[in-house]
């Protein structure tokens, strides 16, 4: 099967967020309105209605509106990748929306199981995949651990499954993947930006980011500086600017989309609300990132 996004690999994604208005409403409108300045960088790839989009909050209806709104603006100047998950039935429907709307790939999670074995799970994301018929990438995150090398071995057969997003962060894991399977598994750092230094000298060269949400110019400048091969300044933009957002983030649990939504609306966008369980960031800490956005500087840059 022709994978048609590698051909726009290395580089990055942006994952946008998918706004809910004060009525916990999906808001189209500030969706259209928060993707042109994604849409007018160099971006590779726009991750929609995945975890960044609270793919498992929203239904199905409002599902197919949001990927038939992001298809319909992106119009194939990026390419389209289109969160699914949740039941079979929900994420093989999924998968056929994706389809039908133009999308390039899919983004498969897990779903959640109390008895959950590796034959039943090849066989879940053997059948969306079938629903998708679009290059499918396996989502491994730290809440579900590595994918193991049998339960790669096992879909090896099925032709569209044929990258991965990692977001559990072993290295040493993906150099076990590569020396069994060689480059039958696209692997793409999902770890984002501070990962970058210790992916790129591997290799892996195409990563994620949420934080682009907002920040656009400075990830696009850490994938610029990682080609140019000046990690040290790489390394400073870490220090200065990531890796203070992500203890912001991550100060609590239920962080990790409310605080991008919190600092897309104080740099001028509209975030907009997330859904239960996800939470909102506290007074005190979004008064703290408003702080770390303004000392930065970050809230001065025109993203319209």
């Amino acid at each position: 099967m022709e994978n048609k996004l590698l051909a726009r690999f290395p580089g990055v994604i942006a994952f946008p967020a998918t706004p809910f208005n004060s009525e916990g409403e999906v808001d189209l409108g500030a969706f259209g309105r928060n993707l042109e300045p994604l849409l007018t960088r160099d971006f590779s790839a726009l991750a929609v209605i995945c975890s960044n989009g609270e793919m498992p909050s929203v239904t199905l209806d409002e599902y197919e509106r949001v990927a038939s709104a992001a298809a319909d603006q992106i119009g194939g100047s990026k390419g389209l990748i289109l969160g699914c998950g949740q039941t079979l039935r929900t994420a093989e429907a999924q998968a056929r929306i994706a389809r039908r709307v133009g999308a390039e790939g899919i983004l498969l999670v897990a779903p959640y199981s109390n008895d959950l074995s590796e034959v039943g799970l090849a066989d879940y994301y053997t059948r969306v995949a079938g629903a998708a018929e679009v290059p499918v990438f396996l989502y491994q995150t730290k809440w579900s651990g590595v994918l193991p090398l049998s339960l790669l071995d096992r879909l090896t057969s099925v032709e569209n499954i044929s990258m991965v997003k990692d977001e559990n962060g072993s290295i040493g894991h993906y150099l076990n993947v590569r020396q069994e399977f060689g480059d039958r598994f696209h692997w793409v750092n999902g770890m984002a930006e501070p990962y970058v230094p210790s992916y790129w000298n591997m290799g892996v060269r195409t990563f994620t980011s949420g934080l682009a949400c907002f920040i656009p110019d400075v990830t696009l400048e850490i994938r610029d500086l990682a080609r140019a091969g000046d990690f040290p300044a790489v390394n400073r933009l870490l220090d200065e600017i990531i890796t203070p957002l992500y203890r912001l983030r991550n100060r609590r649990p239920g962080y990790k989309t409310s605080m991008i939504k919190a600092a897309m609306t104080l740099c001028g966008l509209e975030g907009g609300s997330v859904r239960s369980p996800l939470i909102e960031m506290t007074p005190e800490d979004h008064r703290d990132l408003d702080a770390f956005l303004t000392a930065t500087k970050l809230k001065d840059v025109e993203l319209r």
